[in-house]
């Protein structure tokens, strides 16, 4: 993506308030700048509203807005006081201001988002995905019910936030690195890990699904585009220094930090490198996301991104493109600006009539904000409301006919697959056929989470035709469908990872294809392609070998995504944990200087294969900053069951070649028609095309499971002592 500098707004309105029944007299609103032809003007504000956050609209047009007390509170003191809230508001003379409001839900830890459907609020609050009925509609919820939990949380907001209606029906929301643990009705785990995700469900909170996750620290919302892509910001996506940014979410996908790599590592299948954003905007804390609908503020406002930054006090508009199948900004420009640092704006939303409402949360948040020094409770917020004058278009810039068709029928294929039935199926599959590709691209997502498509093995044959044929994004989409329901053969591998060979696809597109071979499960045709000509497509097939070897991938379990971080790398039995943690419980203290004599010494050769500091073998992992990363479990186990668990980029492979001898090793380099193994620091052996009769992944480590027996009690003490120094520092 190329970068952008931000557009300052060349000429600007500052708006004018007038007084307007519910809006108190004292209140005083801020000064805020908008492009020439806006109109900004207050909608709701205190004691109306005190302290919002987030809100969304119900069928009516009334406004339900999460609130908090205005307090910075630890998590264990928001259990105790639960001082959350929503209000719902109405504009009972329809001036565009709110003069009544109702308590519609209290008794909450921190809520961050919500979402009216199907007759019912859904609630993002610290700990849960909560859903509130009022079953009389007098504004007040009868019925409360915690759908999906629990959700880890400290109170600085880097947690829970949403949830958003997905166009297929599915209840989407955010999730911070806090860590989960769910469970269904009948109290089974579903899913537990610590990295940072988004996760969907169905409407009643059943069938919980990981989308994509990473070591981000924030993801704050998500829109969705016409054709089901997702879209959203997030905050401390990179760390140092800091990039919040707005990221074109991918179905498996796998994001930064690096610093949280071994989580990274433990939860999820790694396609490669980890994917990145479409915009960075540096340390702005981005929040609320909108992508304007309709036409009602022109076509050049159509699928325009407005973000809300909660510490420059800020909106951005972000116009996107086509980037071969994924998304660049074209265009960066500051939409809204406040003269004052205590407007906080936390969310942004767009009204029916075309307006876009602001949430001004005020300057109360300040624990896990180091930009707001010290709190402000005593500016409490606001809602504004923004809206552009009349214009008149010329004909040339209103949609096509063809532009209308399509959205047409995106709109048909959404409501096929929120129908879910065997006629609507049918129905959806032939768009598949369309003449536009943004048509197949939407019909192809609608499939995604489809129940039973496993059987459907037509339809998977027409998916591997868009997955090799398409254009890039029919591919990337027609990838995830096929890895989420297994749909590759064999013989369709060579072609799929052909694909890689092409310059032009995408990071996004390259995930996807790896992704699907690794769920296919079709291990001898990926050791086939193991020496391909073309370098991407090996090591796109060395990948796939390395991560079906992990024992935590069980690819008849379609939701590889959910696998509980609790069983990763479970390859050991029970007697085997026993005896780690019987012989942790026996060892005396280590003298870590003998430790670093035994590590070279004879009888464990461990430099034959493993780097400290610069010196040693590179056929295992550099050992430089192993004790910050591993417990003394950790290593005890690598060293007494050295192939319960291979680190990346280390799974060992054997080859049988065409004179009967067997070679095993960690591959090191690749070739059009060779590959070379490292079997120790000082050997290697490389081996031509011609000589190769068979390749495949190995699960035995090259490393010797009997080292701990050469060692005592103490020396082993010693030897763990030195690892456990091991942090870079010379």
């Amino acid at each position: 993506m190329r970068s952008l500098p931000l557009i300052a707004i060349a000429a600007s309105t500052l708006f004018p308030f007038f007084a307007a029944p519910g809006l108190a007299a004292e209140f005083t609103p801020l000064a805020l700048t908008v492009p020439e032809g806006y109109t900004v003007e207050l909608a709701a504000a205190p004691p109306l509203v005190d302290y919002p956050i987030m809100a969304n609209f119900d069928d009516q047009g009334r406004l339900y807005v999460a609130a908090n007390s205005g307090e910075n509170l630890s998590r264990e003191d928001l259990e105790k006081q639960l001082p959350g809230f929503i209000q719902r508001l109405e504009d009972t003379n329809g001036d565009g201001q709110y003069d009544k409001s109702t308590l519609f839900v209290d008794q909450l830890t921190f809520p961050q988002g919500c979402l009216w459907h199907a007759g019912s609020l859904y609630v993002a609050s610290s700990g849960a995905l909560w859903r509130f009925t009022d079953n009389n509609d007098d504004g007040v919820a009868d019925h409360r019910e915690k759908i999906v939990g629990d959700f880890g949380y400290t109170g600085n907001a880097a947690d829970i936030h949403g949830p958003f209606l997905g166009p297929d029906g599915r209840i989407y929301w955010c999730d911070g690195r806090h860590g989960h643990e769910i469970a269904d009705k009948s109290g089974a785990l579903v899913s537990k890990g610590k990295a940072a995700r988004i996760f969907s469900c169905r409407p009643d909170g059943s069938d919980v699904q990981t989308f994509c996750t990473g070591g981000m620290d924030n993801p704050v919302e998500v829109v969705f585009t016409p054709e089901g892509e997702i879209l959203g910001t997030v905050n401390l996506f990179y760390g140092a220094p800091r990039g919040d940014c707005l990221v074109h979410w991918q179905y498996g996908g796998v994001y930064p930090r690096k610093d949280y790599a071994q989580i990274l590592e433990q939860e999820f299948i790694r396609t490669g490198d980890l994917l990145k954003e479409v915009v960075n905007f540096g340390h702005v804390a981005v929040s609320g996301l909108c992508r304007y609908e309709g036409d009602q503020w022109g076509n050049d406002n159509r699928g325009a991104l407005f973000i809300t930054q909660f510490n420059t006090g800020r909106i951005v508009r972000v116009k996107l493109g086509d980037a071969n199948g994924t998304y660049q900004a074209e265009e960066i420009e500051d939409f809204l600006i406040a003269d004052n640092h205590d407007f906080h704006p936390t969310d942004i939303l767009q009204d029916k009539d075309g307006s876009l409402l602001v949430i001004d949360t005020g300057g109360w948040f300040r624990i896990g904000c180091p930009q707001s020094e010290i709190a402000k409770p005593d500016v409490r917020g606001a809602i504004y409301r923004i809206r552009r004058k009349p214009i008149s278009e010329s004909p040339e810039a209103s949609p096509t006919t063809e532009a209308t068709q399509i959205a047409e029928a995106q709109r048909q294929i959404w409501k096929l697959r929120r129908q879910e039935s065997p006629e609507s199926l049918k129905t959806l599959t032939g768009y598949l056929a369309s003449e536009h590709s943004g048509v197949r691209q939407t019909a192809i997502r609608a499939l995604l989470d489809w129940p039973n498509l496993e059987t459907n093995t037509e339809l998977m044959t027409k998916l591997v035709q868009h997955a090799t044929t398409g254009e890039p994004a029919e591919r990337r989409v027609a990838a995830w469908v096929l890895a989420r329901w297994q749909g590759l053969e064999a013989n369709d591998i060579p072609t799929v990872l052909d694909a890689l060979a092409n310059d032009k696809v995408s990071l996004e597109e390259r995930h996807a294809i790896i992704l699907n071979v690794i769920m296919s499960g079709q291990r001898e045709a990926l050791n086939k392609t193991l020496l391909a000509q073309d370098e991407r497509v090996s090591k796109a097939a060395a990948i796939a070998l390395e991560q079906l070897r992990r024992p935590t991938i069980a690819i008849a379990d379609r939701h590889w995504l959910d696998i509980p971080a609790a069983s990763l790398g479970a390859k050991l039995t029970d007697p085997e944990r026993q005896q780690l943690l019987q012989l942790q419980a026996d060892l005396p203290a280590g003298n870590a200087a003998h430790g670093q004599k035994l590590f070279s010494d004879a009888r464990t050769a461990c430099n034959k294969c493993h780097q400290v500091n610069g010196e040693g073998g590179q056929v295992g992992p550099d050992l430089t900053t192993i004790g910050r990363s591993r417990s003394r479990l950790d290593l005890m186990e690598s060293i007494l069951f050295p192939s319960a668990t291979f680190a990346r980029g280390f799974a060992p492979y054997t080859v049988l070649t065409d004179d009967g001898k067997v070679v095993s090793g960690i591959i090191l380099g690749e070739g059009a028609d060779q590959i070379r193994l490292g079997i120790d620091k000082d050997q290697s052996v490389t081996l031509t095309s011609p000589q190769i009769e068979e390749i495949r992944a190995s699960e035995v480590s090259i490393m010797p499971k009997d080292l701990a027996k050469n060692l005592s009690h103490q020396e082993l003490a010693d030897l763990l002592a030195y690892l456990e120094s091991l942090s870079g520092t010379k």
